[in-house]
């Protein structure tokens, strides 16, 4: 009866107004396509991988309103005859019905006098010729590449042309609508529509400024066969489309991407939601399937009343500008930190109506490197992980902070040279909490050297002045505990230390103050071997005072540690003064040190006739001794950087 109408209309001569109807069919022709151009990829998969499996795709054919339901065997049947050539059960049929739906399609742009379809005619006509049969349920890879393909590099084909021809759909359809209903170009609603497509846009109207300036978001509605149809181009992308399908109570999500893990981010938006999402294509296939090939997914959801439905669609509709550019995003974050990480900071910036769009257009990756050579003093290299510079917990907590700021600020109108100087500053502050984390490592590391020193000294005290026997030895117990602990930070601070200028010192750093523990550990182990009954108390007096001379040299390195902190963040004289007076400190005791070890052993040759006695003596002083040499080159080093800092300043 209606084509009857038309027909009528058609031969009154008012071809414009069959265009409505027309378009109605040719956006159920267009969800035709889609399922036959999905059945024939995933008949190709299953015949060539036949172990894996395959979904028959059944939802997708009662989504797109294909009736046949012996298509639903076509997957499970698929086999592989030859080298590229495979047996379809119903393929002749099938491209058949692309070939009729694409005339579906362009019907409405031949008709109509707002475009101009004679370029996509030609085209139709041409691949209609080079679709080409073998024989009967008997077709070629290469035949399905060129009716499915979607690259462009590898010539025309019938995908490409109905994406084309949906794109002049798109305008035609917004060429002809009668209303706007906030946004979206509607005709031919339904009474009840109206409040449907109001609760999509209001989702949509309410994140849409977060694409700044991308195009996209366009949406049209309509009433046919019998539900209303909401569709949104999102982006640029051509295979990029949602259509929405409402019956009732029930929402059909119908999303086509070229990219796989977008795909499966938009599925994630929808956690809080039964959203239940049928296998595709894609996910069967998704390791082997061509470049250039989309994915189609359909999710279907059953509302339990009004008020639910709209909520979800007024979601649905706040979803899509998160997925504008996103590809591009996740690429950006991969520079920096892991695949899963980036997908999860995009996660995070959806759920929170953050978005990615304002950070990418204040620069995206070339902001963060700025800001990375800015705050580390040499350019980091592309590919660099910065997570592997600052953490990977601050790498991601970085990009959340610089993505709420740039979103805010972009959304204030704020001049886009203060947003990005705010960012480098954030990306410098970061910086800085990784150095402070290297001082207060290196601070921990040090207070446990002082700790050791001290049981040194008092351990020498007693076998001087007698005491407690036990003591030498549950001191080295301790000290040998303290000695793994600092070894502990010795990995962390070489970890934190990676690939950065500014904080490489501290390897050097904590690896000579390493040594001054270890020198000092070996001491107090030294110690459980000197007899009770110490025949020489000058000799025990005179390691004493080398071991007074080691306790006050790290105490002197510890003051110096904490003064070169706020030398680093601000110069100040009177701080300066301080670290300067420890260092040089340290520097006499290895002096004095060394004196001290040349009287020893004079002491040890005129004092004890006793050859072990002579022998620990000996190696005790030296480990003191060594101590602090090993504290001189320490406080060195970390004078040497201090002055570095100070003359890049100027």
């Amino acid at each position: 009866m209606l084509l009857e109408k038309l027909s009528i209309v058609e031969e009154l001569g008012e071809k414009e107004l069959l265009v409505p109807g027309l378009l109605n069919s040719a956006l159920v022709a267009n969800n035709k396509i889609k399922y036959y151009f999905t059945l024939l990829q995933t008949a190709r998969e299953k015949a060539l991988y036949p172990e894996k499996e395959h979904s028959i795709l059944r939802m997708e054919r009662i989504t797109a309103g294909e009736n046949d339901t012996s298509l639903d065997v076509v997957v499970s049947s698929a086999m592989k005859v030859e080298d590229d050539s495979y047996l379809i059960p119903d393929s002749g049929k099938i491209i058949n019905s692309i070939l009729l739906c694409m005339d579906e399609m362009i019907r409405p742009l031949v008709v109509s006098s707002r475009v101009d379809a004679g370029e996509l005619s030609s085209r139709l006509e041409k691949l209609r010729a080079d679709v080409t049969f073998r024989g009967a349920d008997l077709v070629t890879g290469e035949l399905i590449q060129r009716i499915t393909s979607g690259d462009t590099e590898k010539g025309d084909s019938l995908h490409l042309l109905v994406m084309d021809m949906h794109h002049a759909l798109n305008q035609l359809q917004q060429a002809v609508a009668v209303e706007i209903i906030d946004g979206a170009n509607a005709y031919m609603l339904g009474k009840d529509d109206r409040e449907l497509v109001k609760a999509f846009m209001s989702g949509v109207n309410r994140t849409a400024p977060l694409k700044f300036g991308h195009p996209g978001l366009g949406t049209t509605a309509t009433r046919t066969d019998g539900k209303l149809v909401i569709q949104n181009d999102i982006g640029e992308t051509d295979a990029h489309v949602l259509v929405i399908d409402v019956h009732d109570t029930e929402v059909s999500v119908t999303y086509t991407d070229i990219h796989m893990p977008r795909l499966l981010f938009f599925h994630s938006l929808f956690e809080g939601f039964g959203v239940k999402w049928a296998d595709t294509v894609s996910r069967s296939g998704k390791d082997t399937l061509e470049e250039g090939v989309y994915h189609l997914s359909v999710g279907i959801y059953k509302a339990s009343n009004t008020i639910d439905m709209v909520s979800f669609l007024s979601h649905l509709g706040s979803r899509i500008v998160f997925l504008i550019d996103w590809n591009r995003a996740r690429k950006m974050l991969r520079n920096f930190m892991r695949n899963r990480d980036a997908i999860s900071v995009l996660k995070w910036a959806a759920d929170n109506d953050v978005g990615h769009r304002g950070f990418l257009v204040l620069g995206g990756e070339k902001l963060v490197f700025d800001s990375l050579e800015m705050a580390s003093r040499i350019p980091i290299r592309y590919g660099e992980p910065l997570s592997q510079v600052i953490g990977r917990e601050r790498t991601i907590e970085f990009f959340q902070s610089a993505m709420i700021s740039a979103t805010t600020g972009l959304l204030e109108n704020q001049a886009h040279m203060l947003l990005q100087d705010e960012i480098k500053a954030e990306m410098l502050r970061y910086f800085r909490t990784v150095q402070q984390e290297l001082f207060e490592l290196c601070s921990q590391h040090v207070s446990f050297t002082v700790e050791v020193a001290i049981t040194v000294r008092d351990t020498l005290t007693q076998l001087l002045y007698g005491g407690d026997t036990s003591l030498a030895e549950r001191n080295s117990q301790r000290n040998k505990l303290w000695e793994s602990n600092a070894d502990d930070i010795v990995n962390k601070v070489r970890s934190l230390s990676r690939r950065t200028e500014t904080v490489a010192f501290f390897v050097d750093f904590i690896v000579m103050a390493d040594d001054v523990l270890d020198y000092l550990e070996e001491a107090s182990y030294l110690l459980t071997l000197v007899p009770a009954n110490v025949k020489s108390k000058k000799i025990i007096m005179e390691i004493s005072h080398m071991a007074e001379l080691a306790l006050e040299g790290c105490q002197e390195f510890l003051k110096s540690l904490y003064s070169s902190q706020f030398v680093r963040s601000s110069f100040n004289q009177e701080e300066m003064q301080y670290f300067l007076t420890s260092v040089t400190r340290i520097f006499n005791i290895e002096e004095e040190c060394d004196v001290a070890l040349r009287n020893i052993r004079r002491t040890i040759l005129a004092e004890s006739a006793d050859h072990r006695e002579n022998l620990v003596s000996l190696e005790l002083a030296y480990n003191i001794e060594k101590s602090t040499n090993s504290l001189m080159k320490a406080a060195l080093t970390l004078r040497e950087d201090i002055f570095e800092n100070i003359n890049m300043r100027r």
